[in-house]
């Protein structure tokens, strides 16, 4: 890293320790990966671990530098909620941010995590990130759609996620080429055989280039 970059990187992590905020991160290395999305407007949700409780999403950041079929597109992070069951976990939409359009581009990229309807502080340990690939309103429903902006492999990476020894590399996709998905808040995703609105591909599953950071107020 070069050293102006280390020296901003540490002042940033001071001015949160300074203000009683600790940084944490869920999702994936932001890394080159071999896959692109080749479905219009589909749902993408961060199986492998969890926010801590009272964590406020701030950044979420992500690779596209994969032209195989399109060099523009929408990324539209969204928070969600899940409660795990017997036989299924169900993920149910409880926040949408503001959406973005997004080029190609073989650097990082950062977007707010600016969410405009529902939850904005996770009151519990059970909420996840994701995304759509689409432009949405405040209701969830998509006003412009793409194809995928953000890389994958395919299965899952091993080791942890960003968020440490508790988190997995798994993330699970829609991939519904038939239809465009509503990330309406309530709207639920699981497995095929739970009582969802979506189903997710049956795994294995999937590693995306992107993670979500954000703040904790200090107990």
């Amino acid at each position: 890293m070069k050293r102006y970059l280390l020296v901003a990187a540490l002042a940033a992590t001071f001015l949160l320790t300074a203000s009683g905020q600790t940084p944490v991160a869920e999702g994936s290395t932001v890394t080159h990966r071999t896959e692109i999305d080749h479905c219009y407007g589909q749902i993408y949700v961060y199986v492998g671990g969890s926010f801590p409780a009272g964590t406020h999403p701030s950044r979420f950041q992500f690779l596209f530098d994969l032209s195989t079929y399109t060099t523009t597109g929408y990324v539209t992070p969204l928070l969600f909620e899940f409660q795990p069951g017997e036989a299924f976990t169900i993920f149910t939409v409880a926040g949408i941010a503001k959406g973005f359009e997004v080029n190609l581009n073989t650097a990082i990229q950062t977007i707010p995590f600016d969410l405009i309807a529902g939850t904005k502080v996770t009151p519990n340990s059970r909420y996840t990130f994701g995304f759509i690939n689409a432009l949405v309103d405040s209701s969830g429903t998509p006003t412009a759609t793409s194809l995928g902006t953000i890389d994958f492999d395919y299965p899952s990476d091993s080791g942890q996620g960003v968020g440490g020894s508790l988190s997995t590399n798994n993330w699970a996709a829609l991939n519904e080429c038939s239809l465009t998905p509503v990330a309406a808040l309530g709207t639920t995703l699981s497995l095929p055989g739970a009582n969802a609105d979506y189903a997710f591909v049956v795994p294995p599953y999937r590693t995306y280039s992107a993670q979500a950071t954000g703040t904790v107020a200090a107990q």
